[in-house]
């Protein structure tokens, strides 16, 4: 025999269930927005020191 559970407690948390889905949904889309713009202050750190070391080279091989 199956139980039976009253209808608000199984809409509380299926509201419940459903809430925590879209806040870690919200989350997940925010985090991968921070990693792509590090990404990108990365890449132009990256360019940044190549040109430098770059610099570096010609001026201390003359």
């Amino acid at each position: 025999m199956r139980k039976k559970f009253p209808t608000t407690l199984y809409n509380e948390d299926d509201y419940s269930r459903k809430r925590t889905q879209s806040e870690m949904q919200r989350r997940f889309v925010d985090l991968q927005f921070k990693r792509s713009e590090l990404e990108k202050k990365l890449k132009r750190v990256n360019e940044v020191l190549f040109c430098l070391g770059r610099e570096m080279e010609e001026h201390f091989d003359k």
